[in-house]
């Protein structure tokens, strides 16, 4: 092998040891350079790739939300067992308020097949680019169905086949069958279910996301054992389909999907009345926070404690005229009177004038 480029070799020269230096080509010199700058170039780049942002949709704050521009929704499907069910529901309860305009998004495919979770990545902002809408909504549903099946044991009358004469209320002497007590298993079967719809709203035109929650509906109800002989009972026999109940569940989760939205696009519009009263103030910041059905239990609770409360009646008629539907007006129309009736507002009579202005329109149309 020869001397190794770069390194010091020790020479001996009439009994005196000199080191040389071997000296090192140019050209090898440069390319040496060269390969440290790609190096660095490298190492710099995948720095750069791994902290940039990965392309997530911005969330637009409520305060900054356009609602008037958006009327037109496109309904995308859910994910979940129970998805089609919801996305069904939805799409038909946006037809029926006031608001909104629902169009199908199932037949596109590049939106129909992305799963929610997409909802925030590059991907789906190229999938929606020419989807004619002004909003999109999305989500998953989970669903968890359990039936628990047992007896109850009761004590029932049954006949002997015996008779005796006795009275009836009339003063009539009739046949009585006599009756003896025994104990008997009665089966039931207690329903649990679970149903959760995780829903997202995003603007087309902002490119922005509107809205990212959650809501939950809960069931249990017990058909049979000792419902069997009540008189308004759930019989057993009364016990409905798993698919039936899911059914049920799909639309109540739909109805409070859509009641949500309306009610936040009327919000930005109508004010609510925060009145004296402290409860009346709190059901306020509920609304305002978008927990809608907080904020109407709270205000008919203080309707309870004092049924002449105004503001608590104007704010309750909000919530039901959020709902954009004409049994909703109809029942925020009675609100506002009843309102109007205990307090002399200009806000109580614009919200009457202004619901009759709406009642009036669907009944021409």
């Amino acid at each position: 092998m020869g001397p190794e480029k770069g390194r010091r070799y020790p020479v001996e020269t009439q009994g005196t040891v000199f080191y040389m230096q071997q000296r090192q080509n140019p050209k090898e010199k440069l390319n040496q350079a060269a390969r440290l700058w790609i190096c660095f170039f490298l190492i710099v780049l995948v720095t750069c790739l791994a902290c940039a942002p990965r392309g997530k949709v911005r969330l637009i704050k409520p305060e900054k939300i356009c609602w008037d521009s958006i009327h037109n929704v496109a309904v995308r499907g859910f994910d979940g067992h129970y998805g089609e069910m919801v996305r069904s529901h939805i799409y038909n309860r946006l037809r029926e308020v006031q608001h909104f305009n629902p169009t199908d998004a199932i037949p596109i495919y590049a939106v129909g097949n992305l799963p929610s979770n997409t909802l925030e990545e590059v991907e789906f902002l190229q999938a929606v680019e020419n989807l004619k809408a002004d909003a999109l909504i999305t989500g998953h549903v989970t669903a968890h169905i359990h039936d628990i099946h047992g007896f109850d044991p009761l004590q029932l009358k049954e006949g002997t086949g015996y008779y005796k004469k006795s009275k009836n209320p009339y003063g009539e002497w009739v046949d009585e069958e006599i009756k003896r007590t025994v104990i008997k298993d009665v089966p039931f079967v207690i329903r649990k279910v679970s149903f959760s719809g995780q829903y997202k709203v995003f603007d087309l035109k902002a490119r922005g996301g509107i809205v990212q929650r959650e809501l939950k509906e809960i069931y249990e109800e017990k058909y049979g054992g000792d419902e069997e002989y009540r008189d308004l009972g759930r019989k057993l026999g009364n016990l409905p389909t798993s698919s039936h109940t899911s059914e049920e569940l799909s639309k109540r989760i739909a109805e409070n999907i859509v009641a949500e939205l309306s009610r936040m696009r009327l919000a930005r519009f109508v004010k609510l009345d925060k009145g004296r009263h402290k409860m009346v103030r709190w059901g306020v910041a509920l609304a305002r926070k978008g927990k809608w059905q907080e904020a109407i239990q709270t205000w008919e609770q203080v309707i309870r404690d004092d049924p002449d409360n105004a503001p608590a009646y104007y704010n309750l008629g909000v919530a039901y005229e959020g709902l954009g539907d004409m049994e909703g007006l109809n029942r925020a129309r009675d609100l506002y009177k009843r309102s109007a009736s205990y307090g002399e507002k200009k806000l109580y009579t614009e919200a009457i004038t202004r619901v009759d202005r709406v009642i009036q329109g669907n009944h021409a149309d």
